[in-house]
C-alpha cells in the first residue's frame, strides 16, 4: 500500500507503551497512525480527520471508552475495535451493542490485532458494502409461479 492511500486508524489508548506498540504493528502493516491518549481528544480528532478504523480502550482518564463509542455512533460510522483489560462477558457484550464492530481483552497477540483491523476494513470498503447490499437486494425471477396441483396440508 503507498504511503499517500495508506489508510488511518486512530489508536485510543491512555498507556503509551501500549498505543506505541500498538502503532509500530499497524504501521509495519501499512496503515497510518494517529493515537491520542483521551476521549475527549478522540471526538476531536474524528472530527478532523475521519480515521479508516479506531481502535479504542474502555478505561480512560477523562471518560468511558463505552462513551466515547456512543458519541461517535450518533455521528459517524467508523469501525471500531474496542480492546481493553475488561474482558468479563457484560463488558463485552455492552461494548458490542454500543456499537464497536469487534473486541479484544489484554493481554493480546498484536499480530491478531493487525488481522482483525485487516478483516475489519475488508468488510467496512464502500465498494464491497456496495457489493453485497445488491447482493442481498431481492431479486425477480423470470419465471412465474404456478399454482401447486395439490393442497400443502
Amino acid at each position: 500500500m503507498a504511503a499517500s492511500q495508506a489508510q488511518t486508524v486512530l489508536v485510543v489508548e491512555d498507556e503509551a507503551s501500549i498505543a506505541s506498540f500498538i502503532s509500530l504493528y499497524l504501521k509495519n502493516a501499512g496503515y497510518r497512525v494517529k493515537a491520542v491518549s483521551s476521549g475527549g481528544d478522540a471526538l476531536a480528532q474524528v472530527e478532523v480527520e475521519q480515521p479508516a478504523l479506531i481502535v479504542l480502550d474502555l478505561m480512560l482518564p477523562d471518560m468511558d471508552g463505552i462513551d466515547v463509542c456512543r458519541r461517535i455512533r450518533q455521528r459517524k460510522d467508523i469501525p471500531i475495535l474496542m480492546l481493553t483489560a475488561r474482558d468479563e462477558d457484560v463488558d463485552k457484550i455492552i461494548g458490542l451493542e454500543v456499537g464497536a464492530d469487534d473486541y479484544m481483552t489484554k493481554p493480546f497477540n498484536p499480530r491478531e490485532l493487525v488481522a482483525r483491523v485487516k478483516s475489519i476494513l475488508r468488510r467496512s470498503t464502500p465498494a464491497r458494502r456496495a457489493s453485497e447490499s445488491a447482493q442481498d437486494s431481492p431479486r425477480r425471477s423470470p419465471r412465474r409461479l404456478r399454482p401447486a396441483r395439490s393442497p400443502c396440508r
